[in-house]
């Protein structure tokens, strides 16, 4: 390969990767029932990431956390927003997931029902304007509750908020 092509491709590959858009997110269980995070929160940030990846995005995650209080929540925030921003991303977007402690108690099961609603903060980096701030019940899956329905709430979860990002 001749010296120009190498450049050709050199500029070009810097040009796509420069209008590429970033995403860094993070995901905070809530349940006081469970002792670690569940199976059902990795599947989410599973989906998640993929979902922005395959969209284009270039996508990190801080990994899925635990929380019990307003106070872990902020110190939670306050980490994921400053790995964020020190990996130069252009938004950071938290999301909480709030389980049903009555009936969640298996950490194992990979199940929709399991949780009562989400809650979500999106933040520009770019000035810190909050574009989008959240919550919504989630609807329980009629019939089998399966894994397939968590990774399906989850990819359109996903498209949503790669809706909000794109009419920002």
């Amino acid at each position: 390969m001749g010296k120009k092509t190498f450049c050709a491709l050199l500029w070009l590959m810097c040009a796509v990767s420069g209008f590429c858009a970033s995403v860094s997110f993070q995901i905070v269980q809530h349940n006081d029932s469970m002792s670690s995070v569940c199976n059902s929160v990795l599947v989410i940030e599973d989906e998640i990431l993929n979902s922005f990846f395959n969209s284009g995005y270039i996508v990190s995650n801080s990994p899925a956390s635990m929380s019990s209080s307003a106070a872990q929540d902020k110190k939670l925030w306050n980490l994921g927003y400053s790995e964020a921003v020190e990996g130069s991303f252009d938004d950071f977007i938290q999301i909480h997931l709030y389980f049903n402690e009555s009936t969640a108690k298996d950490t194992q099961t990979v199940a929709l029902g399991m949780i009562d609603k989400i809650g979500w903060k999106i933040v520009s980096l770019k000035n810190g304007k909050t574009v989008e701030e959240k919550t919504k019940s989630i609807k329980k899956p009629m019939g089998a509750d399966t894994e397939d329905n968590v990774r399906l709430f989850a990819k359109d979860f996903a498209v949503y908020i790669q809706g909000v990002l794109r009419k920002k």
